[in-house]
């Protein structure tokens, strides 16, 4: 079986090594490859004008009368719902460019080896989220760069900076300054997704800019193990071409809305190429664009989408106790209609309404209850201090604080139990007396998940358990829910954290 690539920087050497050094220009479709390709079938074009000219003359009294409706239906008929939505999204589409050294061999890094080693060029590709040039792509594209430079679809080039990342869903948030505002791509929606259905990819293909594939969902909820260190989930099966410098890139549907990112391609197959679906990277973006993430801020709102037919309504789900929106007036229920200057028509929208809010300059928020719409501001507050440091190696972190020490172990240790999870943590071993062991977690389960309030998260690293854990409600509740598989059962545990500050001095 032919392994699965990621179509970023895997395949991006095969570009580096193999179609550059036989002299593409990636500015000029046209360059020579080699041989000279391109002229030929234009002599062939001349030479076959040439032998129908005198019929041409003869049937051109006949074709004159015709020759207007017929350039009419044609033109007609050329602007196909595939070019609309081209159209609508392809300045919402960037390339990515980007270096790194190649891999070394030595262990001492100031040799001269290391100093003296080649940088390899990436190449990927991006979408636009907000026109303020916050860009998600995939973690694999801007993973370990020196520099990313974002080249926009008019030409104009930015360098990029890296804000935050999610490994394990492999997703990335790169920003840009652009000096005016970049159009942002619509978010739709991957739940309803149908087998057979029009789709589009857009991107950096091979590094061409701009390149326009088109094709259809061929597959959904697929499961794809690229290493030891990645596993998706639930992708979506598509048929569009997915090539190297595609990764991070949208895929579309027939309306323009982006409902899935580029991520992979089945190696030595044609037309096997995979994309994470958007329901699943909105969750991640909202996250990675949160205030509690850029700004270490925290304003306690948490939203969900909900869908009444065709109709897609952003609502409040909690308000988490001890936050700003706790004394706001919102209530569960409200419906969300604008934050800031964003118009809200996905969870992504509230995070982005956001941004720009800090403490003593609240956000204004436009909400409907009842029919009615009413605005309230809302503030946010820096976040509890969290009694995790700011620094450390994850492993340990976890031995001191929770008294775990733990092995990351793949889905098939966990599939009996459910086929959606995607792996877990291995309990190797548990201190005496730790907030693990007064859990009754033991050695042998399996950690595969935490929760707090009403959100959850799963646990298949352990900087998972540490990003958990620093969560201001995390600190608010002294608390949280480890789920745990044992004897084929998911259990849950509750861990009280206010014992960690007295145990973890003794490990």
């Amino acid at each position: 079986m032919e392994p699965i690539q990621k179509v970023g920087w895997t395949s991006v050497w095969l570009l580096a090594t193999g179609t550059r050094a036989k002299g593409i220009d990636r500015r000029n479709t046209n360059a020579k490859e080699g041989t000279t390709a391109v002229p030929t079938p234009l002599m062939s074009r001349r030479r076959g004008v040439t032998k129908i000219l005198g019929l041409g003359v003869i049937l051109a009294g006949f074709a004159t009368l015709a020759l207007p409706r017929a350039e009419a239906a044609g033109s007609g008929s050329r602007r196909t719902a595939v070019v609309d939505a081209v159209e609508k999204v392809k300045r919402s589409v960037v390339s990515i460019s980007s270096e790194k050294k190649a891999a070394s061999h030595t262990r001492w890094p100031f040799s001269p080896e290391e100093n003296q080693h080649p940088r390899v060029s990436g190449m990927g590709s991006g979408v636009v989220i907000d026109p303020r040039g916050y860009i998600i792509t995939n973690h694999h594209v801007v993973d370990r760069v020196q520099g990313i430079e974002v080249q926009l679809f008019d030409g104009a080039t930015y360098p990029g900076k890296v804000l935050q990342v999610d490994p394990v869903m492999d997703i990335a948030v790169v920003k840009i300054e652009p000096t005016r505002p970049i159009p942002a791509i619509e978010i739709g929606r991957s739940a309803d997704l149908m087998v057979g259905e029009t789709v589009i990819t857009l991107g950096n293909a091979y590094g061409y800019e701009n390149t326009v594939s088109v094709g259809i969902v061929s597959a959904l909820h697929r499961d794809v193990t690229l290493s030891d260190e990645q596993t998706y989930r639930n992708l979506i099966q598509t048929d569009a071409c997915i090539n190297p410098g595609n990764s991070g890139g949208p895929l579309v549907n027939i309306d323009g809305e982006l409902i899935g990112v580029n991520v992979a391609v089945r190696a030595g197959a044609q037309g096997i190429g995979f994309a994470l679906p958007i329901d699943d990277v909105k969750r991640v973006a909202a996250e990675l664009l949160s205030t509690r993430r850029l700004a270490s801020t925290w304003h306690g709102l948490v939203v969900g989408e909900v869908y009444r037919g065709a109709k897609r309504s952003v609502v409040v789900s909690e308000i988490q106790p001890g936050s700003t929106a706790e004394g706001s007036g919102f209530k569960v229920g409200d419906e969300l209609v604008k934050v800031g200057e964003i118009a809200v028509t996905n969870v992504v929208d509230v995070e982005r309404g956001m941004l720009d809010a800090a403490p003593g300059r609240p956000a204004q928020i436009i909400y409907r209850r009842g029919g009615v719409e009413s605005k309230l501001a809302l503030d946010v507050r820096p976040t509890p201090e969290a009694i995790i440091p700011a620094n450390g190696d994850p492993d340990e972190l976890v031995w001191r604080v929770l008294g775990l020490k733990t092995l990351p172990v793949d889905n098939e240790y966990v599939a009996a139990v459910s086929p959606k999870l995607r792996g877990g943590l291995f309990v190797q071993a548990v201190s005496p007396g730790s907030p693990a062991a007064l859990a009754a977690i033991q050695k042998g389960d399996v950690l595969v998940g935490m929760n707090v309030g009403r959100r959850h998260w799963e646990t298949i690293r352990p900087d998972n358990i540490i990003y958990v854990l620093r969560q201001p409600e995390t600190v608010q509740n002294n608390s949280a829910i480890f789920y745990v598989v044992r004897k084929n059962e998911i259990q849950p545990r509750k861990v009280s954290l206010a014992e960690t500050t007295r145990t973890s001095a003794s490990r």
